[in-house]
């Protein structure tokens, strides 16, 4: 049996996964895992890409398998179906256009394991153009005394789940909000356990969206400010449920950032 399930949604772009994430996971100094693959719809054609690759990998070495999403359309969708149809103990939900550095599930079963922890957060460092810029995902901040910060806490890939912890606090994707889900789920996943692990070890390289890289994060359109919105109210239902709220520093720095995206909104057509 595998100790970690990676899950993998994609749809279209089937050379990400030949040139970026399965070279990583092929890399990995702990092999106990198993890759799912969970395809959101791509074309025939690029389906039957994905399959090959697959299969080229899984010659190499990689326990591998390609399922199609049986469940919402969308990302979420994907990676909520992907978790549904794997059983390991631990999860790991990796975008295919990202690497991960070869000591990341070493490292992050060490620390996870070090205080039976219900997650693990490494960090996440950017590139920009093919170049490794000073800058990172994955800076968790606590809630304290009840107070919480307004940040984005970390990257998709910056966490290994018990997935037990995911069973038992009923945290899944939010298959209505496709855009910003990750910062959606990483803040939900704070507000929820307090029994987490971080380390600024740098563990995965996170590619930067850029106009040039066809990735719905390159641009800031009126779907993805109003999924941010979404993103804000699913939060503050949570902060409330767990007798939390904004400390007035966030509240001042959510009231920023509403603005911006409020003035952005008047500028697209």
């Amino acid at each position: 049996m595998s100790l970690i399930d990676i899950i993998i949604p994609i749809k279209g772009r089937p050379e990400l996964l030949q040139d970026r994430s399965l070279p990583s996971l092929l890399a990995q100094t702990l092999p106990t895992f198993k890759v799912t693959i969970v395809d959101d719809g791509s074309t025939l054609e690029d389906f039957q890409k994905i399959q090959d690759i697959a299969g080229a990998y899984r010659q190499k070495g990689l326990n591998i398998d390609v399922i199609q999403n049986g469940g919402s359309p969308g990302a979420a969708g994907a990676r909520n179906f992907g978790f549904e149809s794997t059983t390991a103990p631990y999860v790991l939900w990796f975008d295919s256009d990202d690497i991960l550095l070869k000591d990341k599930l070493e490292v992050s079963v060490r620390l996870i394991e070090s205080g039976n922890f219900d997650l693990a957060i490494t960090r996440a460092q950017h590139i920009v153009d093919s170049n490794l810029i000073n800058e990172f995902w994955g800076e968790p901040v606590a809630p304290n005394r009840g107070a919480y910060e307004f940040h984005f806490p970390y990257q998709t890939m910056c966490a290994l789940y018990r997935r037990q912890f995911l069973l038992q606090s009923n945290i899944r994707w939010n298959e209505k909000n496709n855009l910003n889900d990750d910062w959606e789920i990483s803040n939900e996943v704070l507000l929820k356990t307090n029994n987490w692990v971080y380390s600024p070890d740098v563990t995965a390289h996170y590619f930067v969206p850029t106009s040039a890289s066809g990735s719905i994060g390159s641009q800031l359109t009126k779907a993805k400010i109003q999924s941010q919105r979404r993103a804000f109210q699913k939060i503050q239902k949570v902060l409330a449920y767990q007798k939390m709220s904004y400390s007035l520093v966030a509240r001042l720095k959510l009231l920023r950032h509403r603005l911006r995206l409020f003035l952005f909104s008047l500028r697209i057509v």
